[in-house]
């Protein structure tokens, strides 16, 4: 029971040193936005020659923060990569003379 106890504590103490990394960053993250942001808006009315407290001044599109990058979709791959209606032959030949066609059936796309 002593080793359980021992593993409970170890774990929480580990658990909370992350979720205390993960509030940092996400903290700085954030105040660096929020620098970025400034900087980008009196930079602008700068430009503009607008003061600080003109109502017309220029618009900048606030940030968003994003705590984890999303995955960028790259294609399917589930294997099928030789029955691809065009080939890596058909790229040579459009890279070389600009133009390129092709015929396929549309039985070989469904397979």
């Amino acid at each position: 029971m002593q080793i359980l106890d021992n593993l409970i504590i170890l774990s929480l103490i580990v658990g909370a040193f992350f979720a205390g990394m993960y509030i940092s960053s996400r903290f700085n993250m954030k105040s660096a936005i929020e620098v970025k942001d400034a900087l980008e808006k009196q930079y602008l009315r700068l430009r503009a020659k607008a003061d600080a407290d003109d109502p017309c001044r220029p618009y900048v599109a606030p940030r968003v923060l994003q705590s984890m990058p999303r995955p960028v979709a790259t294609g399917d791959y589930d294997g099928d990569e030789e029955l691809r209606p065009i080939t890596p032959a058909f790229m040579d030949h459009l890279k070389a003379n600009g133009k390129a066609a092709t015929k396929f059936c549309k039985s070989d796309i469904a397979k």
